[in-house]
């Protein structure tokens, strides 16, 4: 009977790269080269001040992210190099659905629509455009308007 070796059990790990934009104050992975397959990695991602994460995605290696309760990403390394591109965006940006004037501490702050509707050849309405801007109010105002579906988080 013939025995064979599995010489991948000797093969050097792979590394994982993770890239972020700007708005990421860190972007980790827990282990970063010579990464064994079915090794379970970590990543750290922590957006700077106004900012939040907007996406975390696999541009190369071919593993899944898997995504916890509380918002941790992690992978089971395969056996390729992984390449993860974080991104963030403000995190006070929405689409203002109603004019409204919001008044604090005797200061009107006026907030003015920023959606488009979008007709159809027989004038009939067909979607809805809109990219956002920024709001500038405190966190308690901004949930208020939320709820109340004057605010829409892009």
């Amino acid at each position: 009977m013939k025995k064979f070796l599995n010489l991948q059990l000797f093969a050097g790990g792979h590394s994982v790269t993770v890239m972020k934009d700007d708005g990421m104050t860190a972007a980790t992975a827990s282990a970063s080269s010579d990464v064994q397959a079915n090794t379970t990695v970590s990543l750290t991602l922590t957006p700077a001040s106004t900012y939040e994460l907007d996406s975390v995605e696999v541009l190369s290696g071919g593993v899944t992210l898997e995504k916890s309760a509380q918002g941790a990403y992690s992978f089971k390394m395969g056996s390729a190099d992984v390449v993860i591109v974080v991104k963030s965006k403000k995190n006070n940006v929405y689409k203002i659905v109603e004019n409204c004037d919001v008044w604090v501490n005797g200061s009107k702050t006026h907030l003015q629509r920023n959606l488009k509707l979008v007709q159809g050849p027989n004038g009939a309405i067909v979607g809805v455009e809109g990219s956002g801007q920024a709001v500038t109010l405190s966190a308690e105002i901004v949930a208020e308007l939320v709820k109340a579906g004057t605010l829409v988080k892009v």
